[in-house]
């Protein structure tokens, strides 16, 4: 069995290797592509009056109050953390080489967050979600779940 070949693709390069100031969701959203349901807000914003449980001089993590409409309801115990950069960045898709220290800050922050809820030994997921429907606003960030096991596939769905 012969696998497809992925196709690596990257963001454009300058002629003094830097990446051009140019994200991919400003691109889109030009062009009709994207329509966000809400508008961009500073991290503070987001916030509100939320619990923080991780804060350095790039990134903030807090306790995620609100549900987001296509996520699943929460369950007794769940635990749901969001990881904003504190300059905006729009979405994942915009995050480039350039971006190596926020790059390392938001993976620090993932780990900081797990270390101090104990999450290092019982598992978690981290997510993004990127552009409509699943991301609502402009806004790069990062989603911790714990508490909540996934779902276990049927036997129709693994094909078995």
């Amino acid at each position: 069995m012969t696998l497809p070949q992925a196709r690596l693709t990257s963001c454009p390069v300058s002629k003094n290797g830097r990446a051009p100031a140019v994200y991919l969701s400003d691109l889109l959203t030009k062009t009709g592509g994207v329509e966000w349901q809400k508008k961009a807000k500073a991290w503070d914003k987001i916030i509100g009056d939320a619990q923080i449980v991780y804060e350095d001089a790039d990134v903030v993590a807090f306790h995620d109050p609100e549900d987001s409409p296509h996520e699943s309801a929460r369950v007794e115990g769940e635990i749901r953390i969001t990881i904003l950069p504190k300059d905006a960045l729009p979405t994942l898709m915009d995050l480039s080489v350039r971006h190596e220290a926020l790059n390392a800050r938001m993976l620090f922050a993932v780990q900081q967050v797990a270390y101090l809820l104990g999450l290092q030994h019982t598992g978690f997921e981290v997510r993004s979600h990127i552009l409509p429907p699943y991301q609502h606003r402009p806004g790069f960030a990062l989603h911790i779940r714990a508490g909540k096991p996934p779902a276990k596939a049927s036997a129709a769905d693994s094909g078995a």
